[in-house]
C-alpha cells in the first residue's frame, strides 16, 4: 500500500489565501493554499455535507463553512466546535504548476499515479486508519 497522487488543479487557480473545489478520481476535493502551502481535504462539511471549496471562507489553516459557520484546520481535519466531527484531509504535491492529491492505494490502482518526486509532497505521509 501506498499514497498515489493524481493530478488536482493548477497552482494558479488557487492564490494565496484562496480555496478551490475540483474533481479528483471522482471525489469532490477542497484544494487551499495557506501563504503558498498548498492542503487538500474532503468538499463537504462533515457537518451539513455543505461545500467548503465553493462557500465559507479560508482564513490562515482555518477553514469556515458557509453553512453553520463551523470551523476546520485544513492541514490536520480538526473541528473547533465538536471534536466529535473531523475533516478527511489528503496530502498533496506540486509539480510543474500542478497541485497533486494523494489516494491511499495498492498496486491495483492506476499505475501512471506518481507515488514520488514532487516539489512538496508528504510522501511520509501516515496512512490512513
Amino acid at each position: 500500500m501506498a499514497w498515489y497522487f493524481y493530478e488536482a488543479i493548477p497552482e494558479s487557480k488557487v492564490p494565496p489565501g484562496t480555496k478551490a473545489r475540483c474533481l479528483v478520481e471522482g471525489f469532490d476535493i477542497a484544494i487551499y493554499n495557506v501563504d503558498g502551502t498548498f492542503y487538500a481535504s474532503a468538499d463537504a462539511c462533515p457537518h451539513e455535507r455543505v461545500s467548503l471549496g465553493d462557500g465559507g471562507y479560508v482564513d490562515g489553516e482555518t477553514v469556515t463553512c458557509g453553512a453553520h459557520r463551523w470551523c476546520f484546520n485544513v492541514r490536520t481535519g480538526e473541528c473547533y466546535e465538536d471534536a466529535g466531527f473531523k475533516l478527511t484531509t489528503f496530502p498533496v504535491g506540486r509539480k510543474e504548476g500542478m497541485v497533486y492529491v494523494g489516494f491511499w492505494g495498492d498496486d491495483t490502482v492506476e499505475e501512471e499515479a506518481p507515488t514520488a518526486g514532487f516539489d512538496d509532497a508528504e510522501d511520509d505521509a501516515e496512512a490512513p486508519a
